[in-house]
C-alpha cells in the first residue's frame, strides 16, 4: 500500500510538472497594449483638419509662456517650477537674487530661471 501511494505521488509530480508550463498566463508590458504608433480611432479625423478648432479645444495655442525670473519685477513673490505644492515662496530682493521666506536664504539665481507666481 505504502509503495502505491509513492508511485501515485511521483507519477502525480511529473503529470503536474509536464502540464504546469501551459498553464501559466503571459504577461504583456501596458507599452504592448497600447503601442504609441498606433492612433486610439482611425475613424475620426485629425485634429488639424477640424474646421471648428478653436483655443478652448487646443491647449497647445492657449498655454501662456511661463515667466523667467527676470522678468519678475522687486519684491515679487515667485516659486520654483519643482515646487508643486507651494510649500516654500520666494522674494525677488534684486536683478539677481532672491530670499526664501521660509528661512530667510538668499541665493543667486539665473535670469532665464523659469517660475510661477
Amino acid at each position: 500500500m505504502k509503495a502505491f501511494a509513492v508511485r501515485t505521488g511521483i507519477l502525480l509530480a511529473v503529470a503536474c510538472s509536464f502540464f504546469a508550463p501551459r498553464g501559466h498566463a503571459q504577461y504583456k508590458a501596458p507599452s504592448q497594449y497600447l503601442p504609441k504608433n498606433f492612433p486610439a480611432s482611425r475613424s475620426a479625423p485629425p485634429a488639424a483638419a477640424n474646421s471648428s478648432s478653436n483655443s478652448a479645444l487646443n491647449p497647445k495655442l492657449a498655454k501662456p509662456l511661463q515667466p523667467k525670473f527676470k522678468d519678475l519685477a522687486v519684491n515679487a513673490s515667485f516659486y520654483f517650477l519643482s515646487d508643486t505644492n507651494r510649500a516654500y515662496s520666494w522674494t525677488k530682493t534684486s536683478a539677481s537674487q532672491a530670499k526664501n521666506s521660509k528661512n530667510g536664504v538668499v541665493q543667486t539665481i539665473p535670469g532665464e530661471a523659469p517660475v510661477q507666481k
